[in-house]
C-alpha cells in the first residue's frame, strides 16, 4: 500500500486557499497593505474580533463575536487591504458576499452581513468549528509512514475498512451539497478538499465552502466563464484550456480529484519536478491520471470507475449530476462495514500534521 506524502505537498502546487488565475496578474495580488493589520479587540461595525483562524490569498478569517455577550460567534471573512483597492476584487467580494446571501440549505454557509468598516470589507457568516478535509488527508498520510502530531482527528485513527466506510459517507454528503448549489444555479469552481469542512460536533457534519470563485450561471457572461480562475491540480482540462465549458460538470470532475485523493492519500497526476508553476496549468490539461489501484493495491474496482468516470477528460461521459454521484458513492458505502469504536490502525503509528486554514474552522491543513 505505497504511500506518497510528497505528492501532497509539492513546491510546484499552489496553496489551496490562493487559486490561480490567468486573470490576476500576480502582483495585484501582493501588493504593500496600507492600513495596520487587525487584531484581536478591533472592531468591524459591531463585530469585535477575537481570533484570527487563518489565512489565505483574499486575506484573513477571524472568529468574531457579534455585539456583546450572548449574540454568539461569526466568522468574519476580510478582503485583504491591498486588494480592496482594486475595483475588480472588492466587486468579486462584494458578488461572493451577495451569492453566499442567496444559498440556502443543509451543509451550507449563508453569509448573514457584509460591510465596509474603515477600509476593511468583510461578510460575516456561522461560525463552525471543525477541520478540512485537506487536514484529514494530510494527517492520515503523515500518520501511516510514522510522523507525529500533538492533534488528532477520529477519521485519522479509523482502519482501513472503517476509514473507506466513513470516508465515504463524507463525499457522499459533500456531492449532496454541491448538487444543492447546482440547483440553485450557481458553480462552485473551486471544489477541492480544502473548501470541504468537517463538523467536530457532528460524525458526518460537511460544509462546502469558499465560493469566492463561484459565478451565477443564470448571469454570468461567456467571457467570464474562461476566466481561467481555481487551482490547477483540481481543474477541469476545459477549465485549464480556457474553453467552452460546462461548469457543473466541470464541478463534478473536481469532486471526482477530491474523491481520488481523500480515498487514496494520493493525488492523481505525478507533477514532474522540472514543471514551474506558470507550466503548470499546461501540464495538468493534457495529463492522464493513475488509476486508484495503482497507488492503493485492492482498491475496490466499482468505486475506481466511479472516480474515473467523473474524471473523465470528456465531459459527456462525467455523471451528469452531482446527485448521481452522491447515489452512487451511498451504494458503494452500504457494502462496507460502520466503524467500530475501536478500529482503529495500529498506535504504534502516529498521528500526522496539521497547520491553520483559511476558512470558517479553528483548525485544519493548509
Amino acid at each position: 500500500m505505497p504511500l506518497e506524502p510528497s505528492t501532497l505537498v509539492r513546491s510546484v502546487d499552489i496553496p489551496a486557499s490562493e487559486p490561480w488565475s490567468a486573470g490576476w496578474p500576480r502582483e495585484r495580488w501582493n501588493g504593500p497593505d496600507s492600513r495596520p493589520p487587525l487584531a484581536p479587540g478591533d472592531r468591524l461595525g459591531e463585530y469585535r474580533l477575537l481570533e484570527r483562524l487563518g489565512h489565505g490569498g483574499q486575506g484573513d478569517v477571524w472568529k468574531a463575536m457579534r455585539g456583546g455577550a450572548g449574540h454568539g460567534l461569526v466568522a468574519l471573512k476580510v478582503l485583504r487591504p491591498s486588494l480592496a483597492r482594486d475595483p475588480a476584487r472588492t466587486a468579486q467580494f462584494r458578488r461572493e458576499a451577495e451569492r453566499g446571501g442567496r444559498l440556502a440549505g443543509p451543509s451550507l454557509l449563508p453569509v448573514s452581513d457584509r460591510g465596509v468598516e474603515n477600509g476593511y470589507h468583510f461578510m460575516v457568516m456561522p461560525y463552525i468549528e471543525g477541520i478540512t478535509l485537506r487536514g484529514v488527508i494530510r494527517a492520515r498520510a503523515a500518520r501511516l509512514v510514522g510522523r507525529m502530531d500533538e492533534d488528532s482527528h477520529r477519521l485519522v485513527e479509523l482502519d482501513e475498512p472503517g476509514y473507506l466506510h466513513a470516508m465515504l459517507g463524507i463525499l457522499a454528503g459533500a456531492a449532496e451539497c454541491l448538487a444543492r448549489v447546482h440547483a440553485q444555479r450557481v458553480a462552485h469552481r473551486d471544489v477541492k478538499p480544502a473548501n470541504i469542512l468537517l463538523d467536530d460536533g457532528q460524525p458526518e457534519g460537511v460544509y462546502l465552502c469558499d465560493f469566492g470563485l463561484g459565478r451565477d450561471l443564470e448571469v454570468a457572461t461567456p467571457q467570464q466563464m474562461r476566466d481561467g480562475a481555481g487551482t490547477p491540480m483540481y481543474m477541469a482540462p476545459e477549465r485549464l484550456l480556457r474553453a467552452t465549458a460546462d461548469e457543473i460538470r466541470c464541478d463534478i470532475y473536481s469532486l471526482g480529484v477530491t474523491i481520488f485523493e481523500a480515498l487514496t492519500l494520493n493525488r492523481p497526476f505525478r507533477v514532474p519536478g522540472h514543471i514551474t508553476l506558470a507550466a503548470l496549468p499546461a501540464f495538468l490539461a493534457v495529463a492522464r491520471p493513475r488509476r486508484p489501484r495503482e497507488v492503493r493495491p485492492g482498491f475496490p474496482e466499482d468505486l475506481e470507475k466511479l472516480i474515473l468516470t467523473a474524471m473523465d477528460r470528456n465531459p459527456a461521459r462525467r455523471p451528469e449530476s452531482a446527485d448521481r454521484l452522491a447515489t452512487e458513492l451511498r451504494r458503494i458505502e452500504a457494502r462496507w462495514p460502520s466503524p467500530g469504536p475501536r478500529a482503529v490502525v495500529d498506535l504504534a503509528h502516529p498521528i500526522g500534521a496539521r497547520g491553520p486554514h483559511a476558512a470558517i474552522v479553528v483548525r485544519g491543513a493548509e
